[in-house]
């Protein structure tokens, strides 16, 4: 199936409410959305395809052997990984929108349990590793519409916390990868990306985690920031700004939900101590 062929079967998908894709078969409609998965045509892209699979994948669509083939596509080499490392602009849309098929299918994991506990150990190390190696962090891109990696794996994230057969190592894995993707010093966030990434670090809190190595990473990112205050490089501000935003996200989402008072407390600390050297002129 070709792109205006792929094109015209999802607008009539859409049009019919995701009732049902026509005369098309399922599995070669699926197969030519997950190989255009990140076309870079915005159309297709955000309003075709990641609707229909969305929908295909939560309306109970797929037997639990299909879900997993999904799966396990949306984390390889040309999906999740596409292109990683190289020097390929468009690239990126590929590895953001797999990683939000991915939380499609985590979401609908906790109601119907189809991934092994295995597999669930599997997503979560491809998810850590590819945030970790996740550098091109643009998110409205002029003609080609939302990159939004960071962003987009953030709801990955935040579905990977709440699986109830994660093990609770995990947890702390993740909030550390988080801090420090927060503190990227390559380019900034301007997309609210802090906000996405805000939340699976709060579903974690609610599930228990550890405040102790909260407060010892966050503590760890606000002297560095202090002792390196006169670097005076573009990179430096950069990860000031990033974290700083990260941050002040943080207390305002714990202040607003009324919740994790000690926290509230350590962070309005840690922000004063980063931000003292412009009280003190």
């Amino acid at each position: 199936m070709n792109v205006n062929e792929l094109k015209a079967t999802l607008k009539e998908f859409k049009e019919k409410n995701y009732q049902h894709p026509g005369i098309v078969n399922i599995q070669t409609l699926t197969n030519a959305m997950l190989e255009h998965v990140g076309n870079t045509d915005p159309e297709l892209r955000d309003n075709l395809i990641y609707p229909s699979l969305t929908n295909l994948i939560i309306n109970d669509i797929y037997p639990r052997p299909e879900l997993n083939r999904i799966l396990k596509v949306c984390l390889d080499d040309n999906h999740l990984f596409y292109k990683m490392g190289q020097d390929d602009e468009d690239a990126v849309f590929t590895r953001s929108f797999s990683s939000l098929i991915i939380a499609v299918l985590l979401f609908v994991n906790v109601q119907k349990s189809f991934i092994t506990d295995e597999e669930l150990d599997n997503v979560a190390t491809k998810l850590v590793d590819y945030v970790k190696k996740e550098v091109d962090v643009r998110g409205f891109v002029e003609g080609k519409g939302w990159a939004h990696s960071i962003a987009h794996v953030a709801d990955a994230l935040d579905e990977l916390a709440k699986q109830s057969q994660l093990k609770e190592t995990r947890f702390q894995e993740i909030a550390h990868l988080i801090l420090d993707k927060m503190c990227f010093e390559q380019d900034y966030y301007l997309f609210e990306e802090d906000e996405r990434m805000v939340i699976p670090l709060v579903t974690m809190l609610h599930k228990g985690m550890d405040l102790s190595f909260l407060f010892d990473k966050i503590n760890e990112i606000s002297n560095d920031l202090q002792e390196n205050y006169s670097k005076n490089s573009v990179r430096h501000f950069t990860q000031r700004t990033n974290i700083k935003q990260f941050l002040r996200s943080l207390l305002l989402h714990l202040e607003v939900t009324n919740q994790q008072k000690e926290l509230q407390d350590h962070l309005r600390e840690v922000l004063k101590s980063i931000n003292q050297p412009y009280y003190n002129l």
